[in-house]
C-alpha cells in the first residue's frame, strides 16, 4: 500500500452468468488485476443501485432493459 489512490481509468463489462461474475475491458491505476475486479464489482452494484432505483421510481426512468 502507498499513498496513490487507486482508481478504475477504463470501464467495461461485468457479467453475472451460473459460471460465476466475469470482469472484462476494466483498467486500474495505482491498482493490480485483484484490485480492478474489486472496483470494477463494486462500480457495478452501485450502477445496478441507481437503475433500480430510477425505474422504481416512474416506468421507463431506468436505462434497464429485458431481452
Amino acid at each position: 500500500m502507498d499513498e496513490y489512490e487507486m482508481m478504475l481509468s477504463r470501464l467495461g463489462t461485468v457479467t453475472v452468468s451460473k459460471a460465476g461474475i466475469s470482469v472484462e475491458g476494466f483498467q486500474g491505476k495505482n491498482a493490480m488485476c485483484r484490485d480492478v475486479a474489486i472496483m470494477a464489482v463494486a462500480w457495478a452494484i452501485g450502477e445496478l443501485q441507481r437503475e433500480m432505483l430510477k425505474t422504481i421510481k416512474r416506468p421507463g426512468g431506468g436505462n434497464i432493459s429485458v431481452d
